[in-house]
């Protein structure tokens, strides 16, 4: 009988332990989430993040009724950037019934994250805002080029990665182009050093198609 407790007891002990293992965020039913730590994510009402920073671009999404009429309402895209570990958090949206407080909220977004006793966890607060047309928008590409500011809620750990990926491929088109711009060295510019280069930009099918091509005029 005690070998029996003991060992149930071992096992609340592991599942307790590894319960919190990560971070798990629920989401409130009148949000739409856009990006999770860089990358665009699908509608869900719960994640599961792991420990430490992390970065969530969402809009409060939903419906009111002003004058008799249902009217749709679709803010800017907020950014929430913030620290927790073995932690349950919830977000919280206000509850939108009027033009004004819809207006109020694009102006200044009043967002709640807490954890599991209540508690108002920290986070950096921002939005990520594209002027002119808003179809098509590539909010990787958005939210790469805001982390790599020093802006409010940047995540450096996400663009730093990219940024030293990027770098010597735009030392080289720098260089080839300070080639082309200066009439001295115009008859300096290596063509096979050039076509190596975008060859070397290339996708696997530009890369085959190219190569038929070469061989196409042999």
């Amino acid at each position: 009988m005690r070998l029996s407790q003991s060992i149930l007891t071992a096992v609340l002990i592991c599942v307790n332990s590894t319960a919190f293992a990560n971070v798990e965020v629920t989401l409130p039913s009148n949000s739409e989430l856009v990006l999770v730590n860089g990358k665009e994510s699908g509608s869900t009402d719960k994640l599961t993040l792991d420990n430490g920073e992390n970065q969530l671009a969402l809009r409060y999404s939903g419906r009111y009724q002003q004058q008799g009429s249902q009217t749709q309402f679709s803010s800017d895209v907020i950014i929430m950037t913030f620290s927790a570990e073995n932690t349950l958090l919830t977000i919280a949206l206000p509850r939108i019934r009027s033009n004004s407080a819809a207006d109020a909220f694009n102006r200044s977004p009043k967002i709640s994250l807490k954890d599991s006793s209540g508690v108002d966890i920290a986070f950096r607060q921002d939005k990520l805002i594209k002027d002119g047309m808003q179809l098509g928008r590539d909010y990787e590409k958005e939210i790469f080029d805001y982390n790599s500011s020093s802006q409010v809620a940047a995540f450096g750990a996400l663009a730093a990665p990219i940024a030293a990926q990027v770098q010597p491929n735009l030392v080289q088109v720098e260089n080839v182009a300070n080639q082309a711009n200066d009439p001295k060295q115009t008859d300096q510019i290596n063509v096979g050093q050039m076509l190596d280069f975008w060859y070397q930009q290339a996708d696997e099918e530009t890369r085959k198609a190219f190569k038929l091509k070469i061989n196409s005029k042999e």
